[in-house]
């Protein structure tokens, strides 16, 4: 028996790299985007990027936090352990996806140009594990 991929990787790919390229442009935009807008639409791209390649290998995550994605890919396509951990300190600042948010603060410009950096390396991992992925 032969897997195929969960349909719709592409879509999700596609889209973490729309949301990281408007949120990597935005930091140039200030009087249209703030550091929260910024925070968000790099978030929703590092999410994007895992589920699509999640779902590329056959392997659905938990939940949609970002500790989760990362738990999620680990059995099938791990991430290495100093991106994971920087993928989980985004967490850190604003957990969007938390059933019940502990906290909400406004990200600092440091924090919006590293989570804009941990973006960039989840969609390099994603052009390295997915075979035939343009690079961008």
């Amino acid at each position: 028996m032969q897997l195929h991929a969960i349909t719709g990787w592409q879509d999700h790919i596609l889209d973490g790299r729309k949301y990281l390229k408007t949120a990597s442009n935005g930091w140039s935009r200030p009087a249209v985007f703030n550091n929260e807008l910024i925070f968000q639409l790099a978030a929703m791209a590092i999410e994007k990027l895992i589920v699509g390649v999640s779902q590329y290998h056959h392997q659905m995550p938990a939940d949609h936090t970002l500790s989760g994605l990362v738990d999620g890919l680990t059995p099938v396509c791990p991430i290495g352990t100093e991106l994971a951990d920087r993928i989980r300190r985004v967490e850190q600042i604003d957990d969007m996806c938390a059933l019940t948010p502990l906290h909400r603060s406004a990200p600092s410009d440091k924090q919006i140009l590293d989570i804009l950096e941990v973006g960039r390396q989840v969609a390099g991992f994603a052009e390295q594990h997915v075979p035939g992925l343009a690079p961008k």
